[in-house]
């Protein structure tokens, strides 16, 4: 439990939740309370032993053809760069989905080039700007650069429903996305200002890791609702209906903008065939792409 872990750790049950919210140590909620697995507790604080040395290899601005990505998950970014590998194969592009928080935190110490991003702040109904704020330092070292536009939307087979009160009337079950994801940030928030809470929806706390397993127990009779996008409704002959279109942001920074191999792959993004192969897929738009917002 979170005194225990907090004792193995020795930190302070408040640090202890922040780091269990941002994803940054083993921790899983059930029924509202984090539950500490102490093997992956252990093995992380070997790790932590290591943390100085890590440091000591954080990034250079450029480090050869290579771009390392990490952050939210979309099936349209991995199709873009298995374009961008094929057009340019001297280039390593490497991308890890560890959701938006997590990708930001990940940017900030060193350890990528790029964070995809969309985290939404509904008090200034922007994405992604407030997030890096957050992040940033002293100095504004981040670039927040639009990769594309896309719908959010809740994604059912054959029980619709308009919002989680009424997924909570009708008792339907969710499926939803993990803690340091955009989708579940936006979720929280809808579900919040509903004035609702997880207990109220059945399967709020079934989390999975990307939009594919979204559709696929939707449409398997594992669920019936959730939050994703529309890439797979079609191919899964699922229902889609819109609750937001995000900003799916690059946060990079401001060195890295400048390098040969960022500048090499937001040419490409902009290329007409490829803006255009991004406006062919469901809810998609490329009208922004490249564009820097801060």
């Amino acid at each position: 439990n979170a005194e225990e872990a907090s004792e193995l750790l020795q930190i302070n049950e408040k640090k202890l939740y922040k780091l269990a919210h941002d994803g940054d140590i083993p921790a899983t909620k059930v029924t509202g309370k984090w539950l500490f697995p102490f093997d992956e507790l252990v093995k992380f604080l070997n790790l932590s032993s290591l943390k100085n040395l890590k440091y000591r290899y954080r990034l250079t601005p450029s480090a050869g053809k290579l771009i390392l990505m990490a952050g939210s998950d979309d099936p349209l970014l991995q199709l873009i760069l298995g374009w961008f590998n094929k057009e340019y194969p001297e280039m390593l592009v490497f991308y890890s989905n560890v959701g938006s928080r997590k990708g930001l935190n990940i940017l900030k110490d060193g350890l990528s080039h790029i964070a995809l991003s969309h985290i939404y702040d509904p008090d200034e109904d922007t994405y992604n700007i407030e997030a890096v704020k957050r992040i940033e330092e002293k100095n504004n070292n981040f670039v927040v650069i639009n990769l594309f536009d896309r719908e959010l939307g809740f994604i059912y087979r054959d029980k619709k429903a308009d919002s989680f009160r009424e997924i909570a009337d009708k008792k339907l079950k969710f499926i939803n996305r993990p803690q340091n994801s955009g989708t579940r940030i936006l979720a929280d928030y809808i579900l919040n200002r509903e004035k609702l809470s997880p207990k109220n929806i059945v399967g709020y706390n079934k989390e999975v890791s990307s939009h594919l397993e979204i559709a696929e127990h939707i449409a398997e009779g594992k669920a019936d609702i959730g939050i994703g996008n529309a890439f797979y409704v079609d191919l899964f002959g699922l229902h889609f209906d819109r609750v937001k279109t995000e900003s799916f942001d690059m946060v990079l920074d401001k060195d890295f903008y400048f390098s040969e191999e960022y500048q090499l792959f937001l040419e490409f993004l902009k290329e007409e065939d490829i803006k255009s192969s991004i406006n062919g897929f469901k809810g998609y738009s490329s009208e922004k792409t490249g564009k820097i917002k801060i």
